[in-house]
């Protein structure tokens, strides 16, 4: 039994579709890790807004990594007062170690951050930035992105492969 050559464009989204599914089944396997309690090495985050400008964009991604200590100058993601995370740079530090307390400025911003932020609030610092990968991310995550990015190409090869089979099935 020979087998139709696929296309080119059959091809590509079938490497697509394992590529996408293949780091889905590694997100979800993380996923399950850090509920059991694994600590992620690196953390990323979408930034929302543009008090960290120039330095950091609105729609960067920020891959944060925890360290053993912080200082003046610092970029740090952390949770505020309110629960909600934050990246902003450390201009001001008094104590040690787990003692600790920072004091942070947006870039943007033209004066100091009010809250006073303990050690352990802080997620870790910014050790690198991708431009602009967080509005792909933030569409993704959207309605029109899981059906333009996996409903339509799962759909293309379904149909691909329902045809190979059929074909193959008409020539018995």
């Amino acid at each position: 039994m020979s087998r139709k050559p696929r296309s080119i464009a059959g091809s590509f989204l079938t490497l697509i579709f394992w590529i996408a599914l293949t780091v889905g089944v590694l997100l979800i396997v993380f996923r399950i890790l850090v509920s059991m309690g694994m600590k992620p090495p690196v953390r990323s985050y979408v930034v929302q807004s543009g008090s960290m400008e120039p330095s950091i964009m609105t729609g960067d991604v920020i891959l944060i990594q925890d360290q053993p200590s912080y200082g003046i100058s610092d970029v740090v993601t952390f949770h505020d007062e309110r629960k909600r995370v934050v990246t902003h740079r450390i201009v001001e530090k008094t104590g040690e170690g787990a003692q600790a307390v920072f004091l942070t400025k947006g870039d943007a911003n033209r004066s100091i951050d009010i809250e006073q932020i303990p050690t352990t609030a802080i997620i870790g610092k910014v050790t690198m930035t991708v431009p602009k990968l967080g509005f792909a991310v933030n569409f993704a995550k959207s309605t029109l992105g899981v059906i333009l990015l996996v409903i339509v190409p799962a759909t293309i090869i379904i149909y691909d492969e329902l045809s190979v089979i059929s074909s193959s099935y008409r020539r018995r």
